[in-house]
Order: structure tokens, then sequence, then C-alpha cells
């Protein structure tokens, strides 16, 4: 018998009076998946997530979470969640701890005391600290804490480790792993870094523009890795004699910049091209993963946002949707 979706979206379309959010975007994420909900910034990632939660109003389309329609029910949706937003803000003068014990009394989630103090200490934060004392890493993990320490059916995390340094992002995702097969409980996480996704996920939904542009499994997923390779050669003759010698089946979008050659490259490929730098005279190495936006243009040529218009438009959109949100906030409170 088919399972019945936590999360189920038919044809969710957002616009910001003429400016595009999101376009017909239909999800389906099972109990106890990992869903990664991968795209670019700007792609429509936090658009989404804003419609679910009830944050903002899709202009069409319906949401429904655990079976709930998301703008009938959604206090009682809210009684089964644990969200991390793509930016945190606390009261200032309060205490991390006082903060953290606010906000899951705020959506009636219990947690122990002991499991806080635990989460505090392998995130290294200071929960004697006041808020204002934070770094932007700091009150990322306040939310991380939230998210984590409750009992919860279903976590929303939006970009969840902005702002982590790399060993904390290391024990975010070892901790959130702990915490699905513990709790068996449903994943939703949006990011734009793919190397970070593939560690948890088990499917991924790919968005940009707005659009749904392909749903995965991890190991299609992993088809998509590429490294961003950077050879510096000592000179841009050099860099240019060596060009051409390449192989030629492992190189992708390959450029000369002055004395640097760069170039993209599948994981599997990668020993190649290392194994035939060994006979040149490189002067220095950078290997990467490139944005997502890099792999987007590779594998589906999707032409990226135009450089003049794109602030502009953003930022009109981004006040429309702020306003939105407050003017939801406002109602759901006065009720």
């Amino acid at each position: 018998m088919p399972q019945t979706p936590i999360i189920q979206t038919k044809n969710l379309t957002k616009y910001y009076g003429k400016h595009l959010g999101i376009r017909n975007v239909n999800l389906e994420i099972y109990p106890q998946e990992i869903f990664g909900f991968l795209g670019p910034n700007g792609a429509g990632k936090t658009t989404t997530i804003r419609i679910l939660l009830d944050l903002i109003r899709p202009t069409s389309g319906t949401a429904t979470i655990f079976g709930l329609d998301t703008q009938k029910e959604i206090e009682r949706i809210h009684e089964k969640i644990a969200y991390i937003p793509g930016e945190l803000e606390f009261n200032k003068n309060w205490t991390g701890r006082r903060t953290i014990k606010h906000m899951l009394n705020l959506y009636n989630h219990a947690a122990k005391d002991s499991l806080i103090e635990n989460f505090a200490q392998t995130l290294k934060v200071d929960l004697n600290k006041k808020v204002k004392e934070f770094s932007k890493g700091n009150k990322q993990k306040i939310g991380v804490i939230l998210a984590l320490a409750p009992d919860v059916e279903l976590l929303v995390l939006d970009e969840p480790t902005s702002g982590l340094d790399p060993l904390i992002k290391n024990e975010f995702y070892k901790l959130l792993s702990e915490k699905q097969i513990q709790t068996k409980c449903t994943i939703f996480l949006s990011s734009h870094i793919l190397s970070e996704v593939e560690k948890v996920a088990n499917r991924v939904a790919i968005i940009n523009q707005g659009s749904i542009i392909q749903v995965a499994t991890l190991n299609q997923l992993q088809q998509l890795a590429l490294k961003n390779i950077e050879i510096e050669f000592p000179t841009p003759d050099q860099a240019k004699k060596n060009l051409n010698k390449i192989p030629e089946k492992t190189a992708r979008n390959l450029t000369q910049q002055t004395n640097t050659l760069n170039l993209l490259c599948s994981r599997e490929d990668l020993h190649s091209v290392l194994s035939w730098l060994k006979d040149t005279n490189f002067k220095d190495l950078n290997v990467r993963n490139p944005s997502l936006e890099d792999i987007f243009l590779e594998y589906y040529r999707v032409q990226p946002y135009e450089k003049n218009s794109n602030n502009k438009e953003r930022g009109e959109k981004q006040n429309v949707e702020i306003t939105e949100t407050v003017r939801t906030h406002k109602t759901r409170y006065a009720r």
C-alpha cells in the first residue's frame, strides 16, 4: 500500500506583484525521509518553505503537511514540527537559555534540559550569554538546538548551516543523522551546498528560478558531483601550451585566465587530471566544490538571472515578502 506523503504540494505558485517567486512546485516527501531541497540563492527555496508554514500565502496551488491544509490547520501542524529559518531574530537582551525555553513554550514543545545542555556543549555555544553578544553563527546554533531538542515528527530546515564554521557543520550533520535514526522523524532540508546535502539526503528536489528542475535519488545526485579545478602555471604561455593537453574527456568548461586554467571534472575523472598534472610544470593547484550555478549550467543549461535587473527584482520581492510575513504573524497572534 503506497505511503501517504508527509508534505505534498500541488502546482504551488507565488508571485510578488509581477515578479515570480515559484511556479508550479510539486513535491511529495514521505515519512522518515531526509529530503534535500537544493538550489542557488534566490531560486525559490525560502518562498516554498514560508508557504508551507503559512508565513506567506501562495498565489495559486495547494499544500498539505500530515494531510492537513497548511492555510486552514496550521496551528495543528506547528505542534508537530520544528523549524530553522534562514534568518534568525531573537530578543537581544535575553540569554540563549531563556530564548530556547521561551521558543519551546511558544510552540508547546517539550525538551529535556540535559539534552539542551549537551547540544550546547557539542555546538560550543554559551547559553548564559545574551543574544546581543552572539555572532551570526552562535545565533544559528540556538536555532539548531531549537530544532533538534524537541521530539517532533517533521523538521523543516532552511539553510541550517548558514554562519556555522566547517567543524560545527560536521557536528550538525552528525547530530541530524542521529536525530533521524532515533526518532524516525522526517526532515526537509533546504540548502545551496550540494556537498552538504548529499551527506544525509535520501532524495533531493533541485529548484532554480522558481521551478523544480529534477527530483533525484542520492545515487542520481552523486552523478552531479563535480570538482572545480584551478591550475596555475608560471607564465601565461605555459598555461596556453597545456590548454589542449588536458585529457579531453575529463575537462568541462575549460578556460584560461592569464596563467591559470579553470575546468570542471567529475569525481571519477579527478584521478586522471591529477595523474596528468604529474608531467606538467604547474605552480599551484586548487580543487574545490563548484557552486550550484556552475552545476546547473553544466547539466541543465539553465541561464542565470540578468545581473542588472536581479538586485532590483530581489529587493522588491523581499520587501513584499517581509510585509506579507509581518501581516500574517500579526493576524495569527491577534486571534
